[in-house]
């Protein structure tokens, strides 16, 4: 159960009322693997546990309870972003494509066999937010091909190779930091793979800018002839977007952010409160 909503109140997740819905027994240990855990999940006698998005190490007390195996779905294609923000990472790194993997579980976290994959492309505006949904998607569309496997008897047990290994480390609030001087499409990649989480920010007059929408544009040409400007520097002032100058011709496109100890804005509404003008920097 997670506190939700405005009120924070705790609520239960969607698939705990959908099992509640079907008379089927909701277990929430807070540590699964203290002994009381051990001994509950012994007694469901499972023959395989599945785990998604969950926050704890399974230990191998719980890795050898079911007779199949535990299995895991996780967000990128293996051994390449294995950790905790993989399709934020993804995101971020400029990846042209990503997928969903069905692996056997071990206590090297996310090291285990390969069961099966999904590829997806990414798409070119996407948010790690937007994709976050396709992939939970997808995972549950392909969930019937593990089933069938796993009653056909006909499993796949696929090694990693360790030296293609990457990590994604768990994100911060400091990851989302913007270098203006980086180029435009290295930006536009940190904005799209920190919606809605942890957030690309910059800075305005002293003040935390978070940026909740924006777009690129590559290769900027403008009427006026604005040679090479400072990157973080604003170009120019449309009626729905700020323009910002990066690191090379790119530039972000700003549609939407939340000022520190503000409300959301829109670009327009931005402007006309804080009064910022061409030629300023931010950063």
């Amino acid at each position: 159960d997670r506190p939700q909503g405005r009120g924070r109140k705790i609520l239960p997740t969607p698939i705990k009322k959908i099992a509640l819905d079907k008379g089927l027994e909701v277990f929430q240990p807070e540590n699964i693997n203290n002994e009381e855990s051990i001994k509950k999940m012994k007694e469901f006698n499972p023959d395989i546990i599945l785990v998604v998005a969950y926050g704890q190490i399974l230990s191998s007390h719980i890795l050898n309870i079911p007779k199949i195996g535990c299995i895991n779905i996780h967000g990128s294609l293996l051994p390449k972003y294995r950790g905790a923000a993989p399709i934020n990472r993804a995101i971020i790194n400029g990846e042209k494509e990503t997928g969903i993997t069905f692996m056997f579980m071990k206590e090297k976290v996310d090291a285990g066999e390969i069961i099966f994959q999904e590829k997806i492309d990414i798409l070119p505006d996407e948010t790690c937010g937007e994709l976050y949904c396709r992939l939970s998607a997808l995972s549950a569309r392909t969930l019937s091909k593990l089933l069938e496997k796993i009653k056909s008897g006909k499993i796949e047990r696929i090694s990693q190779d360790n030296k293609l290994a990457t990590f994604a480390r768990k994100m911060n609030k400091e990851d989302g930091k913007i270098d203006w001087s980086d180029r435009g499409e290295k930006v536009y990649n940190l904005i799209r793979g920190t919606i809605p989480f942890p957030g690309a920010f910059t800075y305005y007059q002293g003040r935390k800018l978070k940026i909740i929408q924006a777009k690129f544009l590559d290769d900027y040409q403008d009427e006026a002839d604005t040679g090479f400007p400072k990157p973080g520097m604003v170009i120019k002032i449309e009626k729905d977007s700020i323009l910002i100058s990066t690191g090379d011709k790119g530039m972000i496109k700003i549609l939407r952010l939340i000022p520190a100890g503000s409300k959301e804005l829109t670009a327009k509404q931005f402007v006309n409160g804080y009064k910022i003008k061409v030629g300023e920097v931010l950063g």
